[in-house]
Protein backbone atom coordinates (compact mmCIF):
# COMPACT_ATOMS: atom_id res chain seq x y z
CA UNK A 1 0.00 0.00 0.00
CA UNK A 2 1.53 3.36 -0.75
CA UNK A 3 1.89 6.12 1.73
CA UNK A 4 -0.36 8.88 2.36
CA UNK A 5 0.37 12.04 0.26
CA UNK A 6 0.99 14.85 1.79
CA UNK A 7 -2.11 17.20 2.29
CA UNK A 8 -0.09 20.08 1.70
CA UNK A 9 0.41 18.72 -1.82
CA UNK A 10 -2.94 17.91 -2.88
CA UNK A 11 -5.20 20.57 -4.17
CA UNK A 12 -7.86 21.83 -1.92
CA UNK A 13 -10.44 21.44 -4.47
CA UNK A 14 -9.87 17.61 -4.53
CA UNK A 15 -9.96 17.89 -0.83
CA UNK A 16 -12.71 18.94 -0.64
CA UNK A 17 -14.58 16.96 -3.36
CA UNK A 18 -13.65 13.83 -1.30
CA UNK A 19 -14.92 15.29 1.88
CA UNK A 20 -18.18 15.98 -0.04
CA UNK A 21 -18.34 12.33 -1.24
CA UNK A 22 -17.83 10.95 2.29
CA UNK A 23 -20.38 12.95 3.95
CA UNK A 24 -22.64 12.34 0.60
CA UNK A 25 -22.06 8.44 1.15
CA UNK A 26 -22.59 8.58 5.06
CA UNK A 27 -25.97 10.40 4.49
CA UNK A 28 -27.21 7.96 1.98
CA UNK A 29 -26.14 4.64 3.66
CA UNK A 30 -28.16 6.49 7.21
CA UNK A 31 -31.11 7.39 4.69
CA UNK A 32 -30.87 3.66 3.37
CA UNK A 33 -30.80 2.12 6.83
CA UNK A 34 -33.88 4.35 8.03
CA UNK A 35 -35.79 3.40 4.92
CA UNK A 36 -35.32 6.03 2.67
CA UNK A 37 -33.26 4.03 0.15
CA UNK A 38 -34.00 6.36 -3.03
CA UNK A 39 -32.82 9.40 -2.27
CA UNK A 40 -29.83 10.20 -3.37
CA UNK A 41 -27.13 13.14 -2.62
CA UNK A 42 -28.68 15.86 -4.58
CA UNK A 43 -32.21 14.91 -3.39
CA UNK A 44 -30.59 16.23 0.50
CA UNK A 45 -29.70 19.78 -1.68
CA UNK A 46 -33.52 20.46 -2.80
CA UNK A 47 -35.14 19.30 0.91
CA UNK A 48 -32.56 22.18 2.31
CA UNK A 49 -34.20 24.79 0.08
CA UNK A 50 -37.87 23.35 0.57
CA UNK A 51 -37.12 23.17 4.50
CA UNK A 52 -38.46 26.42 5.18
CA UNK A 53 -42.14 25.48 4.14
CA UNK A 54 -41.71 25.24 0.76
CA UNK A 55 -40.37 27.73 -2.64
CA UNK A 56 -40.98 27.83 -5.90
CA UNK A 57 -38.82 25.83 -8.58
CA UNK A 58 -37.56 28.44 -10.03
CA UNK A 59 -36.01 30.05 -6.65
CA UNK A 60 -35.02 26.44 -5.76
CA UNK A 61 -33.08 26.34 -9.03
CA UNK A 62 -31.33 29.53 -8.61
CA UNK A 63 -30.36 28.17 -5.06
CA UNK A 64 -28.99 25.23 -6.79
CA UNK A 65 -27.23 26.92 -9.34
CA UNK A 66 -28.95 24.66 -11.60
CA UNK A 67 -31.59 25.41 -14.47
CA UNK A 68 -35.48 25.05 -14.02
CA UNK A 69 -35.99 22.09 -16.00
CA UNK A 70 -32.78 20.22 -13.68
CA UNK A 71 -35.57 21.02 -10.46
CA UNK A 72 -38.42 20.37 -12.23
CA UNK A 73 -37.33 16.79 -13.20
CA UNK A 74 -35.86 16.22 -9.55
CA UNK A 75 -39.46 17.56 -7.93
CA UNK A 76 -40.90 15.32 -10.59
CA UNK A 77 -39.60 12.56 -9.31
CA UNK A 78 -39.33 12.94 -5.50
CA UNK A 79 -43.50 13.63 -5.81
CA UNK A 80 -43.79 10.39 -7.34
CA UNK A 81 -41.88 8.78 -4.36
CA UNK A 82 -44.31 10.93 -2.08
CA UNK A 83 -41.17 13.49 -0.48
CA UNK A 84 -42.86 16.45 -2.36
CA UNK A 85 -46.24 18.00 -3.13
CA UNK A 86 -46.82 21.15 -5.46
CA UNK A 87 -49.42 23.71 -3.90
CA UNK A 88 -50.98 26.56 -5.13
CA UNK A 89 -48.83 29.73 -4.59
CA UNK A 90 -51.13 31.92 -1.95
CA UNK A 91 -49.37 35.06 -3.70
CA UNK A 92 -49.30 33.99 -7.63
CA UNK A 93 -52.42 31.66 -7.97
CA UNK A 94 -50.49 30.84 -11.15
CA UNK A 95 -47.41 29.98 -9.52
CA UNK A 96 -47.14 26.43 -7.28
CA UNK A 97 -45.02 26.49 -4.18
CA UNK A 98 -42.90 22.62 -3.77
CA UNK A 99 -43.47 21.44 0.06
CA UNK A 100 -41.99 18.67 1.43
CA UNK A 101 -44.88 16.04 2.95
CA UNK A 102 -44.31 14.33 6.05
CA UNK A 103 -42.20 11.68 4.31
CA UNK A 104 -40.40 14.52 2.85
CA UNK A 105 -39.69 15.88 6.56
CA UNK A 106 -38.38 12.82 7.92
CA UNK A 107 -36.11 11.70 5.43
CA UNK A 108 -35.11 15.40 5.82
CA UNK A 109 -34.60 15.33 9.49
CA UNK A 110 -32.45 11.76 8.87
CA UNK A 111 -29.83 13.36 6.83
CA UNK A 112 -29.40 16.41 8.92
CA UNK A 113 -28.62 14.14 11.93
CA UNK A 114 -26.17 12.57 9.81
CA UNK A 115 -24.38 15.92 8.86
CA UNK A 116 -24.48 16.81 12.49
CA UNK A 117 -22.92 13.52 13.41
CA UNK A 118 -20.58 14.17 10.99
CA UNK A 119 -19.85 17.67 12.29
CA UNK A 120 -19.57 15.97 16.08
CA UNK A 121 -17.42 13.26 14.75
CA UNK A 122 -14.64 16.46 13.06
CA UNK A 123 -15.22 18.24 16.52
CA UNK A 124 -13.65 14.70 17.95
CA UNK A 125 -10.69 14.61 15.13
CA UNK A 126 -9.77 18.23 14.81
CA UNK A 127 -11.33 20.09 18.44
CA UNK A 128 -14.46 22.64 18.01
CA UNK A 129 -11.35 25.47 17.79
CA UNK A 130 -10.11 24.26 14.73
CA UNK A 131 -13.61 23.32 13.18
CA UNK A 132 -14.72 26.67 13.60
CA UNK A 133 -11.88 28.19 11.68
CA UNK A 134 -11.62 26.02 9.20
CA UNK A 135 -15.58 26.82 8.50
CA UNK A 136 -14.39 31.20 9.04
CA UNK A 137 -11.82 29.96 6.29
CA UNK A 138 -13.64 27.55 3.80
CA UNK A 139 -16.32 30.39 3.80
CA UNK A 140 -13.73 32.50 2.56
CA UNK A 141 -12.49 30.81 0.16
CA UNK A 142 -15.67 30.01 -1.60
CA UNK A 143 -16.40 33.87 -1.71
CA UNK A 144 -13.33 35.13 -3.63
CA UNK A 145 -14.18 31.90 -5.75
CA UNK A 146 -17.71 32.71 -6.29
CA UNK A 147 -16.43 36.76 -7.46
CA UNK A 148 -13.78 35.01 -9.33
CA UNK A 149 -16.16 33.00 -11.44
CA UNK A 150 -18.89 36.51 -11.70
CA UNK A 151 -15.63 38.72 -12.81
CA UNK A 152 -14.85 35.81 -15.28
CA UNK A 153 -18.64 35.60 -16.19
CA UNK A 154 -18.31 39.39 -17.39
CA UNK A 155 -15.53 39.29 -19.03
CA UNK A 156 -16.99 36.61 -21.01
CA UNK A 157 -20.54 37.33 -21.46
Amino acid sequence: MAAPQNPQNVRLGLLARRLVRAVAEHTRQELARQGFADLRPVHNALFAHLSGGGARITDVAAGLGVTKQAVTSLVDELERNGYVERIADPSDGRAKIVKLTARGRNAARVALRAAQRMDHRWVAVVGADRLAELKVTLSELVQAAEATNREAGGRNG
